[in-house]
Order: C-alpha cells, then structure tokens, then sequence
C-alpha cells in the first residue's frame, strides 16, 4: 500500500493546508493541516473509451466490421491516443493546483473571510522539491506526522472519463496520523473541477454548522403493516385490526407526518407520494404533494375508502443489569421443582383432613 502511494505522489508530490476542527473529517482538534503544495490527478477508468470498444466488438461479431481493417485502424488510433494523452495529462496537475488554490483564495476574498481556517503554505517547499519524487516515509513527511501543533494531510484527486467532454472528480484527503479520509466528488469538464473542488472545500470549512436533528418521536417504535396487508390498500377497520393484533395503534395525522419528515435515517418513515394512509380517529393522510381543494386529510365515511398504514407503540424501554438479573432470577424460581418430600397444597391439605 505505502509502494503504491509513493508512486502515486511522485508524479506531483503532496498538498499542505490548515483546516479547523468544525469540519467534521478533523475530529475536534483544535489544529491546523499543513499539505504539500501540489496535488496528483490520477487517471482512473475511461468509460467512454469502453463504450467505443463494445461498439468495435459488437460490429465483429455481426460481420459488419472487417476484422483485418479493424486491426490497423486500432494500432494507429491507439498509438495517436497514448501520444495525446502523455501531451494533455504530463502537467495536469499543475494547473489543477493553480486553479485550485486561485479559486479558494477568491472565495475567502468575495465572503470576506478575515481570519481563513484554510491556508496554503510553501514555507521550506524549494521548485526542485516539487518536482522530485516524494518518499512517504522520507524526513519531511515522518517530521510532519509526529508534530504535535499541526496534523499532516495528504491529498490527490482522482478522475474517471464519462463522455467526450465529462469527468468524474474526486479529490481525496488522508489525514496521515491515522489514515481517516473524506472525499469530494463533482462531474464536470476538466478545466472547471478545481473550481468545483474549491467550492466544496470552502463550504465544508466556512458553511454554517446547524445542530443535529432531533426526533419528535424519539420515542415511538414505527411497525410494518400485516404481510398481506403490505402491497395493496385496505380498508381503515381493517389497518386498525392489523395494527391491535401487534399491540400497537395507528398513528395520529402529526405524527404520520412527523414521520414522514423524519424519513427513514431518523427512526421515520416513506409514504408513497399520491397514496392514502389511515389515521387514528378514522382518517386518511394523502402523502405527497396535492392541489387538490379538499386537502391532504380526509375523513373515513365508508369502507370503500381504501389506504395503507403503519403501526405505532412506545419504545420498549432498555432494561438494567440489576433488573435484569432479578427477573431471571425469579424465571428460574416459579421453573423450579418442589423439595423431594413435602407435599403439594393440594396433597397436603386432604392428609390434613384424614
């Protein structure tokens, strides 16, 4: 793996720059990342020149291509190819570079930014150590990983041919104290991704940090409807049933559309945009957008008016170990046989009597 990263960064050796720790990838440091003033553009998959290929084959295969034509015409399209890709791709990474750092520096100027968290820095970079091949585990990088007042970053981008003129862009950065990454990927033409880049590494450190979201309904354990009642609607007395044979209720019109907002990453729910859901108190929540007059909550009149529905109950609450314990303890009691020789109440009592 470090073989493999040093040759990564010899074609343009590392990228230095201080990042706060509000950034999320930085973990709460209150420290600066310092990253060598260059970034590799890495050349990964062209899919258009395989889409150009299956194009070749499938012409083969039908006859509709001279097999002998096609071969000389490969050998000169690819020798031509590679000569333009060495010519446009040798400093590619140079310019990335240039148009990265003169585009941060623009948006710190436009948004007025007086004290930049970011910061690139050249200080003891020679134009001779840009161009030299970069050990990872030479004296400046090893210096830099073990100092305590800034945290070391590495940096490359890497870059997927879509079409004739769209790239797939992901700039990648490796804090180098424990390998932890975060990666920012945009699809553009090549001479606009550093500008994306720029961007986006400007709103992750100077964009407005909101609080997470809290769930209303922390507290609510959302269940599935009854399996057959899952891929088609059914009428409100028939959810209401689905849902008592599981313990549960349906849910108020809030709270299916807290639900709804919540989603499924914060212990919510997916409505079908267009579908009706039942409600408690015999009502149906149409999901989605409507312009429809009559509104997005309907009254139930009548069991021809059907809907799908999700089920609602408490949380179950998370036990202690002690009352854990103690309720095992008591199991293994009311399981234990009686005492060999004494009798069962009922026994003892008809002896009592003779």
């Amino acid at each position: 793996m470090i073989d493999r990263l040093c040759r990564l960064f010899c074609i343009a050796g590392l990228w230095w720059f201080i990042v706060p720790a509000k950034a999320g990838f930085f973990d709460g440091e209150q420290q600066p990342l310092l990253v060598w003033p260059n970034i590799p553009v890495i050349s990964a998959s062209d899919v258009e020149e395989y889409k150009l290929d299956r194009e070749l084959f499938r012409g083969l295969h039908t006859g509709e291509t001279n097999p002998a034509t096609a071969k000389t015409n490969l050998k000169q399209v690819d020798r031509l190819y590679q000569h333009h890709k060495e010519r446009a791709t040798d400093r590619v990474w140079r310019s990335y570079t240039a148009d990265l750092v003169g585009q941060y520096d623009q948006l710190i100027k436009r948004h007025q930014i007086h004290q930049p968290q970011l910061e690139f820095s050249y200080d003891g970079v020679s134009p001779a150590a840009l161009e030299n091949a970069l050990d990872l585990q030479s004296e400046q990088i090893t210096a830099l990983r073990e100092r305590d007042d800034v945290a070391g970053v590495v940096a490359f981008v890497t870059n997927t041919k879509m079409s004739n003129n769209q790239l797939r862009s992901t700039l990648t950065l490796i804090r180098l104290k424990d390998g932890l990454s975060k990666s920012l990927t945009v699809t553009d033409q090549l001479h606009k991704l550093a500008f994306r880049h720029a961007q986006l590494l400007f709103d992750l450190l100077y964009g407005a940090n909101f609080p997470d979201y809290m769930n209303p309904l922390e507290g609510v354990l959302w269940l599935l409807p009854a399996p057959t009642d899952r891929v088609r609607a059914v009428p409100w007395s028939r959810a209401r049933l689905g849902c008592r044979s599981q313990k549960s209720m349906l849910p108020t019109v809030d709270q299916l559309m807290m639900g709804e907002q919540a989603g499924p990453y914060h212990n919510g729910i997916i409505l079908q945009p267009g579908s009706f859901y039942h409600a408690a108190d015999s009502t149906r929540y149409l999901a989605g957008h409507t312009n429809d007059p009559r509104g997005k909550v309907r009254r139930v009149k009548s069991d021809r008016q059907s809907g799908r529905y999700f089920c609602m109950q408490p949380r179950p609450q998370p036990q202690s170990v002690q009352s854990a314990s103690a309720q095992k303890t008591d199991q293994k009691s009311a399981q234990k046989p009686p005492v060999k020789g004494s009798a069962a109440p009922g026994k003892a009592t008809t002896a009592a009597k003779k």
